[in-house]
């Protein structure tokens, strides 16, 4: 199950330990990442495990597996959560749902440099024929 989080209050009390937590990643298009194991809950700070990656024909990048190696990963603040994630299937598709927002953000940004440069492009005909009249 993937859980989006709007409030950190949503948060409040409830033992998370064990699920996988993402990250608002401060980027132009919809992105979460910082994927971490939660391992335990102690007052607003949770303390992480990161999840070794390994390249995956299905999703055609490194992703999660759930049997990969752990290490630390340090803590974060409850406030920081912004998806929970019960399988590494979920953190995956969540994490796909990125790669493909990135590639709609750089796509939009070319069709709207096209169209700048289209409008200059007619913008400088009119010119060249206000001059020939």
């Amino acid at each position: 199950m993937i859980r989006m989080i709007n409030d950190p209050a949503e948060l409040a009390g409830e033992d998370i330990t064990g699920k996988y937590i993402l990250r608002k990643l401060n980027y132009h298009w919809f992105a979460y990442g910082k994927a971490a194991i939660v391992t335990a809950c102690k007052g607003t700070i949770l303390h992480l495990d990161r999840e070794e990656t390994v390249y995956s024909q299905r999703w055609g990048r490194r992703a999660y597996t759930g049997t990969g190696k752990r290490y630390p990963g340090g803590v974060c603040p409850i406030s920081a959560v912004a998806c929970v994630c019960d399988t590494p299937d979920d953190v995956n598709a969540v994490i796909q749902l990125d790669v493909e927002a990135q590639d709609e953000f750089y796509q939009l940004i070319a069709k709207t440099e096209a169209r700048v440069h289209g409008l200059a492009a007619s913008s400088q005909n009119r010119v060249y024929l206000a001059a020939a009249e």
